[in-house]
């Protein structure tokens, strides 16, 4: 009876630990598009930030981009 104990114990055990890995990868995850998102941000503010003068609520993405319609 101490060994089927056992063996339900180790089970439970190795269950939890593949419950916690994949909590993990989800957060790694999230982490990860966080990170990319963010940098992505940050890259555009400094583009902005060199490229032209003002702020963003006196760029204009329609006439910006009519240039190219030709």
């Amino acid at each position: 009876m101490g060994l089927q104990t056992e063996n339900q114990t180790y089970e439970m055990i190795l269950q939890r630990i593949e419950a916690i890995s994949q909590e993990l990868q989800q957060l790694r995850n999230i982490v990860r598009t966080a990170q990319t998102q963010s940098s992505s941000e940050n890259l555009a503010q400094k583009l902005f930030g060199v490229l032209g003068q003002g702020t963003w609520a006196e760029y204009d993405l329609t006439l910006d981009w009519q240039r190219f319609e030709a």
